[in-house]
């Protein structure tokens, strides 16, 4: 996992538990990170492709819940809401393949 799992947000071991907002402001950005480049990643793919990746980060959402203990509910609706990431990602692909390859307007 990445390099601050089991540090606190502020890398201050006496400092107090972040708050409900500091924690949505940084699930946010981990999602718009998470959007962004996957929807890069995704355009560099074929759909089979997609569909693999899909398929194996869905399964080790599985692996990883139930490594942590998570309850049934819990991963499956980890498991939609990466599907739903993923699915807004190759949107955002598509419309980015979309504007690259349009012709200008006015061009004959």
């Amino acid at each position: 996992m990445s390099e601050a799992k089991g540090r606190n947000f502020n890398n201050n071991s006496t400092s107090a538990a972040p708050s409900v907002g500091e924690i949505e402001g940084r699930l946010l950005v981990l999602e718009l990170v998470a959007l962004n480049c996957t929807g890069r990643l995704l355009k560099l793919h074929d759909a089979q492709e997609t569909v693999e990746l899909t398929a194996e980060i869905l399964r080790n959402i599985e692996v990883e819940g139930r490594n942590l203990g998570l309850p049934f509910r819990d991963i499956v609706d980890a498991q939609k809401y990466a599907q739903d990431l993923l699915n807004s990602a190759q949107a955002q692909s598509d419309d980015l393949e979309d504007i690259k390859h349009a012709s200008p307007i006015g061009k004959k």
